[in-house]
């Protein structure tokens, strides 16, 4: 007897290479939908590989997985009327490299003034600055020690510096490259000293608001300030009074508590804040490297769902993560 076949609806974008590739190692098990049978197939898929919007979801009656195309969760977990007991999963993993080398670039920009010297260039001025700084031998916080943060401190290691990663809760095996942890709850006592602070952390009723006025004021004076996580970590009004105060010498923003940054926001005018819109972790199809890891992971967790077996990447979207 013939085995009922799935049926799974792509949203994510997918050219007829990946289609062949998807037919010929699924085709026998599955029916396989893409956007352009995005209405006709909602209804019936049973798998969702993508990104859907609420209205969407609420029409998969049927569906039990859903693969997202991306990292983050935080846009799934607010949504009020997200179907029960549907399994997600994600591409955590697949954009580890190019975030942290967006990281370390840029740490580097800061340290030596690219954006000055680049207004400069404009301007037709030559002109020196009187302050450069190098990673060497900086203590670098790094908040979360996931895939993201293990890839950002393995590539500051390489530079000299001290990784020091904060987590939920502190593990016996210390993660590669990282030279010492902390317990979120011991946060305080991570940060003093610390020479630049990279938040990698999701939005989570956790981290909302975790970075205080008040916390980033125990940070060493002069610290750079680095967000490729999540902009709820931190209200702009803050980071402006810590810039303005010069507690931290500088920040790189890929994501700000609001999104678009508003255009009265001080942070666009501040010769020492690099801003780029959420860029950090480019989309499936922007990058050849990171669509190959996206794809690798959605059709391995798709072998595996129609195999019986655990998915890999699950979610609480109760936590978030």
């Amino acid at each position: 007897m013939a085995m009922e076949k799935r049926t799974v609806l792509i949203l994510a974008p997918c050219g007829e290479t990946r289609r062949s590739q998807l037919q010929k190692a699924y085709g026998a098990r599955c029916d396989l939908f893409f956007e352009e049978d995005r209405e006709a197939a909602l209804s019936q898929a049973e798998v969702i590989i993508g990104a859907p919007g609420e209205a969407d979801l609420q029409k998969a009656k049927n569906l039990r997985w859903l693969q997202l195309s991306w990292a983050g969760v935080d846009a799934y977990a607010k949504m009020e009327r997200f179907p029960k007991n549907v399994l997600v999963t994600n591409v955590s993993g697949a954009f580890g490299v190019i975030i942290s080398e967006y990281v370390v670039a840029g740490i580097v920009a800061q340290y030596r003034g690219f954006g000055v010297y680049r207004d400069n260039q404009k301007k037709h001025v030559w002109r020196q600055r009187d302050e450069s700084s190098t990673v060497f031998g900086k203590r670098a916080v790094i908040l979360g020690m996931g895939d993201l943060g293990s890839n950002v401190a393995k590539r500051l290691a390489a530079f000299g510096a001290h990784p020091v990663g904060v987590r939920r809760t502190v593990r016996d095996a210390l993660v590669p490259f990282f030279e010492a942890q902390f317990a979120i709850e011991n946060l305080d006592e991570a940060l003093k000293n610390a020479d630049i602070l990279i938040n990698c952390l999701p939005a989570t009723r956790e981290t909302s608001g975790l970075l205080t006025r008040e916390r980033l004021e125990k940070l060493k004076k002069g610290a750079l300030f680095v967000n490729v996580g999540r902009g709820s970590i931190v209200k702009n009004d803050d980071l402006v009074y810590a810039l303005q105060n010069k507690q931290l010498r500088g920040a790189v923003l890929d994501v700000l508590e609001k999104e678009p940054l508003p255009e009265d926001s001080p942070l666009w005018d501040m010769e020492n804040v690099l801003v780029t819109p959420h860029i950090a972790g480019p989309s499936d199809t922007e990058n050849e490297d990171v669509r190959g890891a996206i794809w690798d992971i959605c059709l391995e967790n798709l072998g595996r769902y129609l195999d019986g077996k655990p998915l890999r990447h699950v979610v609480d979207l109760k936590t978030g993560y």
